[in-house]
């Protein structure tokens, strides 16, 4: 753990311990429990986070941004369902609430109902136009439906509201990427890059670009950077895997796909990129099985897990 990321558990521990003394002296205050399950669910203890909320619901039924934290905490419990549920008791109680719009749009995305995602968060955007995650996520959408101008539209309305956070750029990146503007693209992700240097979705990023632009030795490199800054990453696997393909490399990048498969087993590019390095191993000898980067790499990829609105990691 990082110096930094021990300060932050530092601090939510102890707001924790004064959280539960202003418990035990005001029983009856929903918004203690309320901030005390979320500060436990940031220190990864959803399940006493839930109890938390549910035992304020107890108190006040009638607050609906209490049944949007439960939905949330419902949803890292991959209680699907149940987090839907709760997001709709929240809606009932607020139609109008911006941030129950939003988390709704977002559980909608993740479950691919993406027209209904969009309504929502076009809806929570309307309601609180400085509410820049709403505009992200509606960027996620138009993005997952190719609509990458109105994409870029909705990311830049957000950026503007936030333009020191990351991840806005690191969309922006991959929306020019995905139209072909590769030279803005590339700055995008610099930019990221400069803001956090071990971003490994800006180097994933930058190696998409680079593997656009058929340099393989730099695509490699950025795709291992961003590999060796976190190697459990879907992206930058199933990149560097076609770009090994590209250079020949084929019992590699073998290996590596496999990884991405073992991350996103149903993803189809990865699997016919797989296949063709498996044929291309058992017959070396058969001519025509050379690659063919305009096959394989048929878009850009995202760098990051566009799409995925709510938090990132």
């Amino acid at each position: 753990m990082n110096q930094e990321n021990s300060q932050i558990v530092s601090n939510l521990e102890e707001a924790e311990t004064a959280l539960r003394q202003e418990m035990a002296e005001r029983p009856d205050s929903v918004a203690t429990y309320n901030n005390l399950a979320l500060v436990l669910r940031q220190l990864g203890r959803q399940a006493e986070a839930e109890q938390l909320l549910r035992q304020a619901l107890k108190l006040r039924p009638d607050l609906a941004d209490i049944y949007t934290n439960l939905a949330l905490v419902l949803s890292d419990l991959q209680r699907s369902a149940e987090a839907e549920a709760a997001i709709g008791e929240a809606l009932k109680l607020q139609p109008e609430n911006a941030k129950a719009l939003y988390f709704h749009g977002c559980f909608l995305l993740s479950n691919d109902r993406l027209a209904q995602a969009q309504a929502k968060l076009e809806k929570a955007a309307s309601l609180d136009p400085e509410f820049a995650d709403a505009h992200f996520a509606l960027c996620d959408v138009l993005f997952r439906q190719a609509r990458f101008l109105e994409a870029e539209s909705a990311l830049q309305r957000g950026i503007g509201l936030g333009p020191d956070r990351i991840d806005g750029h690191l969309r922006l990146g991959d929306v020019h990427c995905a139209t072909g503007k590769l030279a803005a693209a590339e700055e995008a992700f610099n930019h990221a890059l400069a803001m956090n240097p071990d971003s490994a979705e800006a180097h994933c990023g930058l190696g998409n670009v680079a593997q656009r632009r058929m340099d393989l030795v730099e695509a490699d490199a950025q795709f291992r950077l961003a590999l060796a800054k976190r190697p459990v990453f879907f992206e930058a696997s199933r990149g560097l895997g076609i770009t090994l393909i590209d250079r020949g490399h084929f019992f590699e990048s073998e290996a590596t796909l496999r990884q991405a498969l073992s991350i996103r087993p149903d993803d189809a590019l990865t699997q016919d990129a797989l296949k063709f390095v498996l044929a291309r191993k058992m017959d070396t000898d058969r001519a025509g099985l050379q690659t063919d980067a305009r096959t394989l790499v048929s878009q850009c990829l995202p760098a990051s897990d566009l799409g995925k609105a709510g938090e990132r990691s």
